[in-house]
């Protein structure tokens, strides 16, 4: 069965784009009906005043007026802060725990309001707090909280934005928001994974250098002064590294300068597209770290595609959540080409095969998901084995390069120990002739 490009009235989900009207977003309005012989006037958060007028109308009463409510949208716009209260970076683990709180909470039966207030007050970090009770300032004045939540744009993950949407929609708001917890959460754990198995390489790699400073700062002078005493014949290797400790002694400061300031030449030049797609190819084509990047990338979109999938949303805009995920131009033309494809009426299987960033066998099981019409829970599957095949991978890697760091490490003080000792060696021989 292939998925064809199916009719369907709202554009690609981008929730940067719900300031400039682009997206159904849901608004406040104030309405005067006439509900039998009186008049009665209210509010009703909904995406325009024909949904308003039509809801009004299905309850039996005459319309007389819907608008906008200008009070509410005020106070909104009054109480929306600015500066860093809106800057704050919003961490997975955060918002995995608040969307946990939300999601049980609306299970029981607590309304979304009391349910952020009480978040607010003692369901998340103390440092987490004052972002929630923006939402819960935002849901008090009427606004719908992925409105809210799609305010605060790229502090907030997209596919939180997107699962409350639709839960909105389908009025499975509880159960939407534990789907959200418990894919922060995986993704979160994914996250640690890597930043653990990266850092024991660069804290070898951060000893190793202060090891290397401190015999060149502190111990190496007072052997450069032995030898100058006793007029030994130095060799060559000895002689670099005094002429190197001098160096760094006498123009230290010099040497900090020029290394900050290629720090930031490098961190300036890695946002350039050039030296992205360069760092891309060497992330993707390196023997280890190509393999674990690779596993990682699948892990990450198969999960958000199967979570996306199975509460409703189409597979073109999961794709579009799924592009802005990824800051790396290789995984940005790769769904790129994906979504093209799929636009042009052809199958998500025969798109993913023109692309070599999915293993075959994950190819193979999106087709059978795609035949069986189980595609969202294949993903699943497919995510979890990546998973596990990613935490492999890293316990490899960790295993092969912890033996290779230790024995570069030990060859570079061994190299140094030889460099002080030889002089020794030599002055020790003359004496003894």
């Amino acid at each position: 069965m292939q998925t064809k490009q199916p009719s369907r009235p709202g554009p690609t989900f981008d929730p940067q784009q719900e300031s400039d009207g682009r997206l159904d977003a849901r608004a406040t309005f104030a309405y005067r009906v006439l509900d039998g012989a009186r008049e009665v006037s209210g509010t009703m958060a909904a995406a325009n005043p024909q949904e308003v007028a039509r809801r009004l109308r299905a309850e039996g009463k005459t319309v007389l007026s819907v608008a906008l409510d200008a009070s509410i949208s005020s106070k909104a716009k009054a109480q929306r802060p600015t500066g860093s209260a809106t800057g704050t970076k919003v961490r997975r683990s955060d918002m995995a725990a608040l969307c946990r709180h939300l999601g049980t909470m609306g299970e029981a039966g607590v309304p979304l309001a009391e349910a952020l207030d009480s978040a607010a007050t003692e369901g998340v970090r103390v440092e987490f707090r004052p972002f929630v009770q923006l939402l819960a300032e935002d849901v008090h004045s009427g606004a719908p909280l992925s409105a809210s939540l799609s305010r605060r744009g790229r502090n907030m993950p997209p596919i939180v934005v997107a699962l409350t949407r639709a839960a909105e929609s389908t009025g499975q708001l509880g159960a939407m928001l534990l789907r959200a917890a418990d894919h922060l959460q995986r993704a979160e754990r994914t996250g640690r994974q890597l930043k653990a198995a990266a850092s024991y390489p660069l804290f070898m790699l951060g000893a190793g250098l202060l090891v290397v400073l401190a015999l060149l700062v502190f111990v190496l002078p007072r052997f450069s002064k032995i030898y100058a005493d006793r007029g030994a014949d130095l060799p060559w290797l000895t002689d670099i590294l005094l002429s190197a400790s001098n160096g760094v002694r006498d123009h230290g400061i010099v040497i900090s300068l020029v290394a900050v300031a290629l720090a930031g030449l490098v961190a300036v030049a890695s946002r350039t597209r050039a030296v992205r797609s360069t760092l891309d190819r060497l992330r993707f084509g390196a023997p280890i770290i190509g393999r674990l990047t690779q596993l990682a990338f699948v892990a990450v979109s198969c999960r958000t595609l199967a979570t996306l999938l199975q509460s409703g949303i189409h597979l073109l805009d999961a794709i579009a959540i799924c592009r802005g995920l990824s800051h790396s131009p290789r995984t940005e033309r790769f769904w790129d080409a994906i979504d093209a494809r799929l636009r042009d009426g052809g199958s998500f299987v025969d798109a993913l095969r023109n692309e070599s960033l999915l293993s075959p066998t994950v190819v193979a099981m999106v087709a059978a998901g795609e035949r069986s019409g189980r595609l969202p829970e294949v993903l699943g599957r497919a995510a979890d084995f990546a998973e596990e095949d990613l935490e492999t991978a890293l316990k490899q890697a960790t295993s092969l390069l912890e033996p290779v760091l230790v024995l570069a490490f030990g060859g570079v003080l061994g190299l140094v120990a030889i460099a002080l000792l030889l002089p020794l060696f030599n002055m020790s021989s003359v004496i003894t002739k």
